[in-house]
Formats: C-alpha cells, structure tokens, sequence
C-alpha cells in the first residue's frame, strides 16, 4: 500500500506546482443571477479552468487556467460576446487577483 502511495506522490506535487495564468475580466451588463449563471456556463468550457468566481455587482470575473493553455484576449472577449455581454477589460496575470468582497471578510 505504501508502495501505491508513492507512486501517486511525485504526480500530485506536478500537478501542485503546475503554472497557473490568472484571468480578469471586466463585464458590462451583468445584472442578475440568471445572467452570471449564462456567462458562468461558457467560461467553465475554457480549458482547465478553476477557481471560477463572478462578482455580480462589481461585473468583475476571475478565474485560472494552466499557463500552457491560456487563450487570447480575443478568445475570452468572443466568449463573453456569445454570452450575450460586453469584455469591457481583459487582464492576465501570474499571481491571483484579489476579490473585492474579500475586503470584508
């Protein structure tokens, strides 16, 4: 058993130290649960996405994706777009961003 176990070690601490991108975006016309829930939909088809979080009054998303597969600016603007809204900003970045309703916590 032990043996099986330190097989799966050096796998899991990979998968721990992979690179991740970090996403934010910028949303004009979220307005309601139903429509976070809309946009929510097309952005969990992006590949290895995680961490997916949508801030409804602030229009604010953030989510991660493995470094190595990051999709353009212009990818996320179209997704947001067939989601019926407006990517008013696109941003990348190697570290999280912070969530505005982490102020209060």
């Amino acid at each position: 058993m032990l043996a099986l176990l330190a097989l799966n070690l050096p796998a899991r601490a990979q998968e721990a130290t992979a690179e991740r991108a970090y996403i934010q975006i910028r949303v004009n016309g979220l307005s309601c649960p139903f429509c976070a829930y809309g946009l929510e939909k097309k952005l969990k088809k992006i590949a290895g996405q995680k961490n997916l979080h949508i801030q409804l009054e602030e229009g604010l998303v953030t989510l991660d994706v493995p470094a190595d597969k990051k999709p353009a600016k212009e990818t996320i603007q179209k997704i947001v777009t067939d989601a019926g809204f407006t990517a008013k900003e696109v941003n990348f970045s190697d570290t999280p961003f912070k969530h505005e309703d982490e102020d209060s916590h």
